[in-house]
Parts: structure tokens; C-alpha cells; sequence
């Protein structure tokens, strides 16, 4: 009898080894799911980016525009002190095509900046081209346009004509 119970002993021992080795312990996080969204779900996201990009891009033209006239400004008053800078007296001629000196060089500066302004603004909307491309070939392949199960083409529906006579 002391064999029988210290069999049995043994076989609780190893089958409580055995389920407690299956079970993980500690943190055990199952495996996450990726998230599924739908293909209008994502075209409408690229589209909004797209004209999120479109509004950029608009501000930039705007700011350029701005820093464009400010620049026109500036060259007007140097060429306005420069022909001022003859009618006045020879000691104050230096001093009058310093400020010109420096009204022309904000000039050239805003230039550049609108020149940036205007790059930006062109990058936005080749950005803002993509996404849009990006969307439509979504649309186009979740909608039967070649984009079947895992990209395979979808066959193409043949078109039957039915006669009567």
C-alpha cells in the first residue's frame, strides 16, 4: 500500500508540474490583433491631409506675397534716399547711402525669404499630390480595381448580351 500511495503521490506531482509549466506567470500579454480600419476610412484620412497640406501651402504663397512687398518697399525708399542722397549737402551723403545700403540689403533678404516661402509652399503641395494619389489608388484598388485578396487582380466581370428574336 505504501508504493500505491506513493505512486499516486508522484503522478500529482508531475501532472501539477506539467499544468504549471503551461501556464505562463508573471506578465503575459496575449498577442495584439493589428487594427483593421476600412479603405474609405483611410482615403478620407489622406484626403484631409491633403488639404491640410493645401492650407499650408497657402499660408506660405500668402506669407511670401507678404514678405514680397515688404521687399518692395524696402528698394523703393533706398532708390527714393539714394536720389535725395544728391541734393543734399556732401557730408550727409554718406550717412543717407548707408540707410540705402541697408534698406537694399533687408530688400535682397526679404526676397530670399519669400523665395523659401514659395519653395515650401510648392514641397507642401507635391505632398499634398501624393496623398491625394495615394487615396484614389486606395478607392480604386478596395474597390474591386485590381486589389484582391492579398493584391491578387480581381477577375473581370464579362458581359453577357442576351438576344431575342
Amino acid at each position: 500500500m505504501k508504493t500505491w500511495i506513493f505512486g499516486a503521490l508522484a503522478l500529482a506531482m508531475t501532472v501539477a508540474s506539467g499544468v504549471s509549466s503551461a501556464c505562463p506567470t508573471g506578465n503575459f500579454d496575449p498577442p495584439r490583433k493589428p487594427v483593421v480600419q476600412n479603405v474609405s476610412f483611410q482615403a478620407t484620412q489622406l484626403f484631409e491631409r491633403a488639404q491640410e497640406l493645401e492650407a499650408a501651402a497657402a499660408s506660405h504663397e500668402r506669407s511670401a506675397a507678404g514678405l514680397e512687398r515688404d521687399a518692395e518697399t524696402f528698394a523703393n525708399r533706398a532708390r527714393i534716399l539714394r536720389n535725395q542722397a544728391n541734393l543734399v549737402a556732401f557730408a550727409d551723403r554718406a550717412s543717407i547711402t548707408a540707410v540705402a545700403d541697408e534698406l537694399s540689403i533687408r530688400a535682397s533678404t526679404s526676397r530670399s525669404q519669400a523665395a523659401e516661402e514659395r519653395a515650401s509652399a510648392a514641397s507642401l503641395r507635391v505632398q499634398a499630390r501624393s496623398a491625394r494619389e495615394r487615396a484614389v489608388e486606395l478607392v480604386r484598388l478596395g474597390n474591386g480595381g485590381g486589389g484582391g485578396w492579398r493584391g491578387r487582380p480581381l477577375p473581370r466581370a464579362t458581359q453577357t448580351s442576351e438576344t431575342t428574336i
